[in-house]
């Protein structure tokens, strides 16, 4: 089961807030529908991710929620937008 532990909204004029949680035991996990982007810091197994997340059209199962884990997202504001990097070719 997942535990919010803290959230709150933002100064920055990008994130609308700030959250973090960890895990207790096991459990189904379902990702909501979000109209914005989100970046979440994972850690599990002493391992560190980090993911871009959304926009999400539908709710999507995830299948279950590791027991040990920690996350701090950040969710931005809808205004708020990722371009596309660009790549350079190499010439050789």
């Amino acid at each position: 089961m997942i535990i919010i532990d803290s959230e709150r909204p933002s100064d920055s004029p990008f994130v609308e807030r700030i959250w973090r949680s960890h895990s207790e035991g096991t459990a189904p996990f379902l990702s909501i529908a979000v109209s914005r982007c989100e970046l979440v810091v994972t850690k599990l197994h002493g391992k560190i991710t980090m993911t871009v997340r959304g926009p999400e059209t539908r709710a999507t199962p995830l299948g279950d929620s590791p027991s040990d884990g920690e996350w701090f997202g950040i969710l931005l504001k809808s205004s708020a937008y990722q371009k596309s990097p660009r790549y350079r070719r190499d010439p050789t």
